[in-house]
């Protein structure tokens, strides 16, 4: 638009090239800026938000949403239980995200036939180390503080899966979640295992770090493991 200036009239062309651009990011600006050593010299009032990224290639598909494919089941079979590796993969994932050189102090709740940390569950026959309802954790696990760097909860995905499948009473996704609150860390992590996308437990409480789909078997639902951090 500052074509039709002619070239021997520079500062004439500076002042209306600013006055383009002040109306264009709502800026201001001095006429004793446009002078030679001073033009680009000029005061936004308020800051040009970038836009999003946007696409299949955007960091937040690229990095916070990951996708595995664990074809085979575990040698114990466990009912409901998680595909070969995918224990061990959420443990690795933790490392990662945490910056550990170590495993990660891990609680493992409604660990079913899982091997991983500290084993919760309220079915004697798997042998957990604390047999107890997730619903009262804090009744069985003394004192109550925080403690843990990750938590993995892979809980029955409905009440009437709980009922049918293991016999076990209905499911309060804020009550147990709530129990495992109070024993884990600043910055650790609860990884829900599921076959929903599970909803922010609390979001004055936790941000969504990963969300991991899991693919499995043919003709066999896949899962998917929701990451939170505790801020």
């Amino acid at each position: 638009e500052c074509s039709s200036f002619s070239s021997d009239r520079p500062n004439e062309i500076k002042t209306e090239a600013f006055k383009i651009i002040a109306k264009y990011f709502d800026c201001r600006f001095w006429e004793n800026d446009c002078e030679e050593d001073n033009y680009i010299d000029f005061k936004a009032k308020k800051k040009i938000k970038p836009q999003k990224e946007s696409g299949y290639n955007a960091k937040t598909q690229t990095d916070k949403n990951i996708a595995w494919f664990l074809p085979r089941p575990k040698p114990d079979r466990y009912k409901g239980g998680m595909p070969l590796y995918c224990e061990d993969w959420l443990v690795d994932l933790a490392k990662d995200i945490l910056g550990m050189k170590h495993d990660p102090y891990t609680l493992n709740v409604f660990c079913g036939m899982n091997k991983r940390g500290i084993r919760v569950d309220i079915k004697e026959e798997v042998k957990p180390d604390i047999l107890c309802d997730a619903h009262e954790l804090s009744k069985h696990l003394l004192p109550v503080g925080p403690r843990f760097d990750l938590i993995i909860a892979d809980p029955p995905y409905s009440t009437e899966e709980a009922r049918d499948i293991y016999g076990t009473p209905k499911l309060k996704y804020k009550q147990w979640t709530s129990e495992c609150d109070k024993y884990l860390k600043s910055g650790g992590l609860l990884m829900v295992y599921h076959k929903f996308v599970m909803p922010n437990p609390n979001p004055e409480k936790y941000v969504v770090v990963k969300r991991v789909f899991i693919g499995n078997r043919t003709m066999h639902l896949p899962r998917v493991c929701i990451v939170f951090q505790k801020k």
